[in-house]
């Protein structure tokens, strides 16, 4: 096990991939996350809920995975000194998307 803090936990962030954006909120437990489309009017009530996991690739740096209900995976690198991510997601129809964004905390 690391020792190097996952600094997500308790705190709301906006995945944005230009045309898509998404609200990423990570519980205080450090299990869960729940989404939604950042446009979304009602985030509390149609967000979903994910338990995910945090890799450590170096401090600042993780790899956070999660499978959807639906059969979805989705892999991020987030890097929360340089504010960026890039996302790997698998689709149920076993479609593949890589989309690099922007990692900005909103809290």
């Amino acid at each position: 096990m690391s020792d190097i803090k996952f600094p997500a936990i308790g705190h709301t962030y906006r995945a944005d991939y230009g045309e898509l954006a998404y609200r990423v909120a990570f519980a205080d437990d450090g299990k869960t996350l729940r989404w939604a489309e950042d446009k979304a009017t009602d985030f509390g009530a149609i967000a979903k809920t994910e338990t995910y996991q945090a890799i450590p690739i170096r401090p600042g740096v993780f790899m956070v995975t999660w499978r959807e209900a639906d059969g979805t995976t989705v892999t991020h690198v987030e890097d929360f000194e340089n504010n960026t991510l890039h996302a790997a997601i698998t689709l149920p129809d076993h479609s593949f998307l890589t989309l690099p964004g922007k990692w900005t905390r909103l809290d």
